[in-house]
Order: structure tokens, then C-alpha cells, then sequence
């Protein structure tokens, strides 16, 4: 019981003890609330004290990491400093195309203060080519500085958050540390003054280029300003050209002539005006050289043709009756001058905003080469027509860009247009109707009188520019109308040229049937004519720039068909590109010697070659579709369901289409097939006209053209009479009968006949066999060998030839 007593005793004091030391704790931890009695609340204070204790030896302990850091810690807390350094120096640096994109924007303010200069002249007849040209020029500026301009801001932040990151730099807490310890700074002391130096030269550096950026931006800014008011004054003024355009600018003809303040120096008007033009000579030449890159490259490839073909041309001159057939007309007789019309006949595709006084020039240049060709080559009336049109051309470009509205001026204009009309008729009324340019040059000179009728009634009713335009245009629409078939026949002479170059050289001087080439050639070539023809007319007549960007419009507006969408262009180059792609492939086949004739190309073309040229010209089509199809930019993605259904239609309808389209690609590449092999295939036996994507096609010895898939021609055994060689046995059989029948005479008979008879291979012997023999009879059978082709001809001499052989020694040949 004492013992009982005793333990109870223990235990009530060891709980009073526990039970002080706990609220002793509690007061340590909030003294504030030593004087409140125990309440509900008591175990929330009792936590909150407790997260008071733990971040309090969080602290402690974080204290005590930090006393135990060693120098390898401090050093990768200044490396990691460095490099951000490193990163931000690296992003707050200027390439050197900021230097080129400052240059180009002083370049776009020097051309804004070119142009102010180019518009100050005004004079009385109305430029409105000029006014297009430099809306044209400036737009494309504005376009320009657009560009630097969103370039400048992503170059602008992306220099200023390097600003930003600097001042983040140091912020490292390790680093801070040691900077702020003077034992840890004069340890790694090194080291700092190389950040410090560091941090100084990024930090002056990303000063520098953020003025230098402010400094741009500012002058693109002030070009945009610039430009913008540019484009609203050139559309004022444009505005306003079109309604004097068709409004009255003088009295009718017929009228008193208006009060108007015209200079009356003409000498310095012409000056002015001359002046004006050369300015915009001078600027639209500077903007735009690098446009003729192009031309002067074609024309340098072009003159280098023309001098390693100059033999050539010269072996034609000196056997003009063994060469006729080619046709050569213009290489022939003036090859720099007609390459010097086809190269200036493309520069409508570069021109088409040129001033008129440069077109003029240029035009001029052309007429001349024209001419020089034409007096060679027409007829007197011709002659005599066309140098009064050129007079005529010289005379009103003169007259349009020098002149102003005053009543000899006009009647002057007045006797020009009606001179255009005049010469076009008779021009296409003198001109022979059974030449190929017959209604090509009727059409023009049609266009050109209407334009010229047009010209003359708008003089009449006091609207002097309108007739100006319409009169340029009608002297432009017939010239050139004119010119262009050298264009076209040069062309084609190039070609025809370069083929027969290529037979020569494979030492084939037989003539050739030009009109497959020409055939495949020529509807391009006037396509591509009548482009150029029409770019002009409408330049000249001022409505090149809203039907061209109509057109545009028209071609870039974004047309959605169900959740696919498109843009026209995208499937207008679709199909051009293919179309030259086919354009390009029959090119290759014409430069290695292939005329398109079956006839021709068998001979002057080999085996290998007809499938190098295939190969060649397979590759060409894959390329142009890929290309095709890449710059048509198809949704593929969302043509994924279309794909799936066709490749389902394909594994169940047109498993045998893709079949015949596999083999074809498989027997272009294989070369166990070639073109020109004689096979015998499906029953079918002749000689392989051509190996298609589908199927490929025999000619036949009857004349036939049998046309088999080339599933078939791959899945069967295919008789090849020259796949390594060309050579066939034959076989002929014959009796013979007679009073003295020597074997050894029979046989030299055979022997000595057969080895001279041509297309016979000598260097294998006849075999002869007697098949049945009697006293005064025999039957023989011999065997030789020839050529596929001969094969049939060697047989039939070879029966002709032994009878007359075995008659003349008495022996009966059957």
C-alpha cells in the first residue's frame, strides 16, 4: 500500500513539473499574451508558436550553411555571373546589318528628297506615265521602310531587355556575399575588377546601341511620315490628271483658242521638259539596274552560243542549197542583230513603268536593228511602209513629250495621226496574205487606226494629252506588232539551230522535217508575244497600273471553299509551272538531237541515248510537279481525308493504273527495255517506239502502232532480238538436184555466195546441213547470221543469189 501510495506520489509531480515547463515555453514564445487565461483558442496560439520555432531554425540553420560555403561555391556563383554577362553582351550587340540597314534608310531619305525634286516641274500636257512611275517607286519604299521598321523594334527590344537583364546581373546572393566581405573580395579581388570592367563595357555598349536604335527609328519615322503624304499627294495629283485627262484642257479645234499663260520661249520649255525627263531617266535607271540582270545575263549566254556556233552558221551560208530546210532567215543573214531584237523585244516584262522617253530610246534602238534586218529581207513596198511608220514613231514620241497645246501643235498632231492610219492600212494592205503573220499584223494595225481615230477626235474637242496617249499607243501597237515576229522566228531558229548542231556532231547531215519542231514550240512562243504586246499597249495608253493591281487583287484575295482555303495565283502558277515543265522537257529532247519525228529520231539517236533523253525528261516532269505543287502552297494537311480516299480508290479501282505506272518507271530505269529494241511481247512483235508512265508502244513490221500496258510488258517473258546485240540467225531451205552433185562444190558454192552479200555477218561461217541425200538429189538446210533489220532482205538475196549460182553449173535449184 506505502509503495502504491508512494508511485502516485512520483507520477502527480512529474506531470506538475511537465505541465510548468510547458507554459513557460508558451510565455517565452508570446509574452503578449502572458496575462490571458487559458481559452478555447489556446491550441491555435500553441501552433502558431510552433511555425514561429520552425522558420526560426530554418533560419539558423540556412546561417549555418552559409558559414560552411566553400571557395569552389563561390567560385561558380562568379562564373554564372560571367556568363550571364556573356549572354546579355551577346544580345545587346548590333550585326553588321544594322550598318547596312542604317545606310539604306539615309538611301530611302535621299530618294524622298530626289523625287520632291523629280515633281516640281509642271507643265501644261499632263504626264500621267511620270506620276504612275514614282507612285510606283515610292510604294515601293514605303514597303521598304516598313520592313526596317518592324526589324529596328524586334532589334529595340531585344537590346532593351538586355538593359533590363543587366541590372539583374549581380543580384546573385553567393556573389553578393563575397562582394560585400572584404576577405572573400580581396581573395577572388581577379577576378571582380575583370567582371566589373565587363559589366562597365556591356553596360556602355547597350547605352550606345539603344541611342543608336532611337536614331534610327527616328528617321524611320520620319521617312514614313515622308512617304505617306507622298502617296497622298501622287493620288491627288493622279485624282486630278484624270479628270483634266477628259476634261476640255484646250477649245475644240474649231474654237478661238483659250487665254492661256504658255511660255513663249519654246527653247527653254524644251529644256525644262528635257530635263525633266532625263531626271526621271537618271532615277528610274538607278532603282532598277538590278532588274536587267537578267536580260544582260541572257544576252551574254545568247552572244556566247552565238560565237561557238559561228562555223556553223558559216558551213550554212557557204551551202545554203543543202541547208535550206532549216529556214534560217534571220541567223542566217544578221545573227548579232536578230539576237539584239530578241533580247530588247523582252523588256516590256522590266518596263512596263518606264518614263516614255526611255521606252522611247529603247524602241528606237530596236526599229533601227528592225530595219537593217527588213531591208534585206522585204520586199520594196514593205521597205517603203515601214520607214514611213518609224518616221511617223520618231516624230509623235517627239511630239508628245516636247510639245504644248497651242493651235500649230495641234494641227501638227492632227497630220501625225492621220499619217498612222494612213501607213497602217496600207502596211497590212501591201503585206503578203499568204505570210504567216498575215492576221497578226492586220489585228494590230486595226487597234492602231481605231487608237489613231481616237487620238484625232479628242484633238478636235480640245483634249490635247488624251490625244497624245491615244496617238503614242497607235504608233507603238503597230511597230511593235511588226517587230515581234523576229522575236518569235529568232527564237525558233535558235533552236533549229542548236538541233542540227547536235546531228552534226553525231555525224548525221540528213535533213530533217522542222515543222514537228516547230509545231511544239511556236503557240508558246506567240503567247508569251502577245503578253509583251499587250503589257505595252496598256502601258502606254496608262491603264497598265489599275489593271495590273486589279489583278492582283484579284489573284491574292484569299477564297475559302469549305474549311480549305486558297488563293487563285496559287492555282494559276500550279498549272504554268506544269505547263512549262512540259515546255522544258520537249526543250532537252531538241537540244540532244531529237527532231519528234519516230523516223529521224531512230536514226540519229541511239538506244542509250533515247533513254538517257527519257530518264532526262521524266525528271524534268517530277520536278516541275513537285515545284508545282510547293509553290501552290496546297493544304496537304487538310487534304488528309482526300489522300485517304485515294489511296483507298487506288487499292481497289486503280490498283492496274498504278500498277502500269510503277513498270513504266521500272522499265525506264531497268534498261532491259529500251526505245528502238526490237521485242517480241504478248504475242506482238516489232520495234520499241516509246516507253510511256502508262504504256509503251511498238511499231510492228505491217505498220501497226500496238499499244501495250506496262504491267503486262513486266509481268511476262519478253523476247529481246538487241539487248546485247542486233544480230539474228537465219535460216533458208532449198533442193538440189543434178548429174553430179560434189558436196565439196555444193558447199563453196554456199560458202562463196553467201559471204558476199551485204548486211551478212562474216565473222561467223554458214553452217550447212544436209537433211535428205540421193544419188542425183538433195535437201540442204543452211544457217547464217544477220542483222534484225536485214534480216528478211539478207534471206531473200540469199535464195536469189544461190539459184543463179547453182544454174550456171547445171545443177537445179528448188
Amino acid at each position: 500500500m506505502r509503495r502504491l501510495v508512494l508511485f502516485c506520489s512520483i507520477l502527480f509531480i512529474v506531470m506538475g513539473v511537465y505541465a510548468q515547463s510547458g507554459s513557460l515555453q508558451t510565455l517565452t514564445a508570446s509574452p503578449k499574451h502572458s496575462s490571458h487565461s487559458i481559452t478555447p483558442d489556446s491550441a491555435k496560439n500553441k501552433s502558431g508558436a510552433e511555425n514561429g520555432l520552425n522558420r526560426r531554425a530554418m533560419r539558423k540553420k540556412i546561417m549555418m550553411t552559409a558559414d560552411t560555403l566553400t571557395p569552389s561555391d563561390y567560385m561558380m556563383s562568379i562564373e554564372r555571373v560571367n556568363d550571364n554577362l556573356n549572354s546579355i553582351g551577346d544580345s545587346a550587340k548590333l550585326n553588321f546589318e544594322v550598318n547596312g540597314m542604317s545606310r539604306r534608310v539615309n538611301d530611302i531619305m535621299n530618294d524622298i528628297k530626289l523625287i520632291r525634286l523629280n515633281i516640281r516641274d509642271k507643265h501644261s500636257v499632263i504626264n500621267i506615265k511620270n506620276l504612275y512611275l514614282y507612285q510606283s517607286f515610292v510604294s515601293n519604299l514605303d514597303d521598304e521602310n516598313d520592313r526596317i521598321k518592324m526589324h529596328l523594334f524586334k532589334l529595340y527590344n531585344r537590346v532593351y531587355h538586355a538593359k533590363l537583364h543587366l541590372k539583374k546581373a549581380l543580384s546573385d546572393t553567393i556573389f553578393r556575399r563575397v562582394y560585400a566581405d572584404s576577405t572573400l573580395r580581396n581573395k577572388f579581388d581577379t577576378r571582380l575588377v575583370r567582371l566589373e570592367r565587363k559589366w562597365n563595357r556591356t553596360d556602355s555598349t547597350t547605352k550606345a546601341n539603344i541611342d543608336t536604335l532611337n536614331a534610327m527609328k527616328i528617321k524611320v519615322a520620319d521617312n514614313s511620315m515622308s512617304l505617306s503624304n507622298m502617296l497622298n499627294m501622287f493620288d491627288t495629283r493622279l485624282d486630278k490628271a484624270d479628270r483634266q485627262l477628259f476634261g476640255p484642257e484646250v477649245n475644240c479645234l474649231w474654237q478661238k483658242p483659250k487665254t492661256q499663260a504658255i511660255v513663249n520661249d519654246t527653247s527653254k520649255r524644251v529644256i525644262s521638259m528635257l530635263g525633266s525627263e532625263q531626271k526621271a531617266i537618271g532615277y528610274y535607271f538607278s532603282q532598277t539596274s538590278g532588274q536587267r540582270t537578267f536580260i544582260l545575263i541572257l544576252g551574254i549566254l545568247l552572244f556566247i552560243w552565238l560565237f561557238v556556233k559561228r562555223k556553223l552558221l558559216r558551213t550554212i551560208r557557204a551551202q545554203k542549197e543543202s541547208f535550206n530546210f532549216l529556214g534560217l532567215h534571220f541567223l542566217n543573214n544578221h545573227p548579232v542583230l536578230s539576237l539584239f531584237v530578241l533580247l530588247l523585244s523582252l523588256m516590256p516584262f522590266f518596263d512596263a513603268y518606264a518614263p516614255t522617253s526611255y521606252i522611247a530610246i529603247e524602241y528606237i534602238l530596236l526599229l533601227t536593228a528592225a530595219s537593217i534586218i527588213f531591208f534585206k529581207n522585204q520586199d520594196s513596198h514593205f521597205r517603203f511602209n515601214w520607214m514611213a511608220l518609224v518616221i511617223l514613231f520618231v516624230a509623235d514620241v517627239l511630239t508628245y513629250l516636247l510639245v504644248e497645246p497651242t493651235l500649230l501643235t495641234r494641227l501638227w498632231m492632227l497630220a501625225l495621226h492621220v499619217g498612222i492610219i494612213i501607213f497602217a492600212f496600207r502596211f497590212y494592205q501591201k503585206f503578203d496574205k499568204k505570210k504567216a503573220w498575215y492576221k497578226w499584223i492586220k489585228k494590230a494595225a486595226i487597234i492602231s487606226m481605231i487608237l489613231a481615230g481616237l487620238g484625232i477626235f479628242c484633238n478636235l474637242f480640245g483634249r490635247f494629252s488624251l490625244s497624245g496617249i491615244f496617238g503614242l499607243a497607235a504608233v507603238f501597237a503597230i511597230t511593235q506588232a511588226v517587230i515581234l515576229p523576229i522575236f518569235i522566228e529568232t527564237f525558233i531558229e535558235f533552236i533549229l539551230l542548236q538541233l542540227q548542231s547536235s546531228r552534226m556532231k553525231k555525224g548525221v547531215d540528213k535533213p530533217f522535217d522542222c515543222s514537228f519542231v516547230i509545231k511544239k514550240i511556236k503557240m508558246p512562243l506567240i503567247i508569251v508575244a502577245s503578253i509583251l504586246w499587250l503589257i505595252m499597249l496598256t502601258s502606254n495608253l496608262n491603264i497598265y497600273h489599275s489593271i495590273s493591281n486589279s489583278v492582283v487583287d484579284l489573284l491574292t484575295s484569299v477564297r475559302t471553299i469549305g474549311s480549305i482555303s486558297f488563293k487563285l495565283i496559287s492555282v494559276l502558277m500550279f498549272f504554268v509551272i506544269i505547263w512549262f515543265a512540259h515546255i522544258l522537257q520537249r526543250l532537252v529532247s531538241f537540244f540532244f538531237g531529237e527532231t519528234g519525228s519516230d523516223t529521224e529520231d531512230l536514226v540519229t539517236v541511239s538506244k542509250g541515248q533515247h533513254s538517257r533523253l527519257l530518264i532526262t525528261r521524266l525528271l524534268v516532269l517530277i520536278g516541275g510537279y513537285l515545284l508545282a505543287i510547293a509553290a501552290s502552297g496546297l493544304p496537304i494537311d487538310k487534304l488528309t481525308f482526300v489522300l485517304g480516299a485515294l489511296g483507298v480508290g487506288i487499292g481497289m479501282g486503280l490498283q492496274n493504273i498504278v500498277n502500269n505506272f510503277v513498270s513504266g518507271i521500272i522499265l525506264i530505269f531497268d534498261g532491259s527495255l529500251q526505245i528502238g529494241d526490237e521485242i517480241e511481247v504478248s504475242g506482238q512483235a516489232g520495234k520499241v517506239k516509246e516507253i510511256g508512265l502508262r504504256a509503251s508502244t511498238l511499231n510492228t513490221s505491217d505498220g501497226a502502232e500496238v499499244i501495250i500496258p506496262n504491267g503486262n510488258i513486266l509481268s511476262q517473258n519478253i523476247v529481246n532480238w538487241t539487248f546485247s546485240n542486233d544480230q539474228k540467225r537465219v535460216m533458208i531451205w532449198f533442193s538440189l538436184s543434178g548429174k553430179e552433185m560434189d558436196a565439196n562444190v555444193i558447199n563453196d558454192v554456199i560458202n562463196n555466195t553467201i559471204k558476199e552479200i551485204a548486211g551478212v555477218v562474216a565473222a561467223k561461217k554458214p553452217v550447212i546441213l544436209y537433211t535428205r541425200v540421193t544419188p542425183e538429189s538433195c535437201a540442204i538446210t543452211v544457217r547464217f547470221w544477220s542483222t534484225i533489220s536485214n534480216a528478211d532482205n539478207v534471206k531473200s538475196q540469199a535464195m536469189l543469189q544461190l539459184s543463179t549460182a547453182f544454174s550456171a553449173l547445171d545443177i537445179d535449184f528448188q
